[in-house]
């Protein structure tokens, strides 16, 4: 099963990349292989933020719809994700986001999943680092347009 593990630093406060990754609503406007991407429901438990999200993910014949539960900490040190339904058997996927200046963080990303669908997953596996950095490189690059 797919594992990574990513960590960068970028010229941009946690804050500035902390509200980017949160900005589920925007995903198909720059993340790869996202179609749509939609909030279903947001509560609260404490200082942490509990969202419940629809994302379409897919490429060619292969769209496929799966609902995650997303946990935005107050503090903007961390998002937490976890799939609830969808094509995968599950997915983790944790980000860490550590002041190193006023206008520069470290972002630490890992991932961890297995889908569903076998000829999916081989596929995925296969693939699975590159598609990893295009998707880190897009949230980087959605920085680079928007702050």
């Amino acid at each position: 099963m797919p594992k990574q593990e990513e960590s960068k630093v970028v010229n941009y406060t946690k804050e500035q990349m902390f509200d980017l990754v949160a900005d589920i609503d925007h995903y198909a406007e720059f993340l790869p292989w996202c179609n749509s991407s939609k909030i279903i429901s947001e509560s609260k438990e404490g200082d942490i933020k509990i969202v419940i999200a629809d994302l379409e993910i897919g490429y060619d014949q292969f769209v496929y719809t799966y609902r995650s539960e997303v946990k935005l900490h107050e503090d903007k040190n961390e998002i937490n994700v976890r799939n609830l339904d969808g094509p995968f058997k599950y997915l983790e996927n944790n980000w860490n986001f550590i002041t190193i200046s006023d206008c520069e963080c470290e972002i630490k990303f890992n991932i961890d999943f297995e889908l569903n669908i076998s000829l999916l997953d081989l596929l995925m596996k296969k693939f699975f680092d590159l598609a990893f950095q295009k998707m880190v490189d897009a949230f980087i690059d959605r920085a680079n347009e928007i702050y």
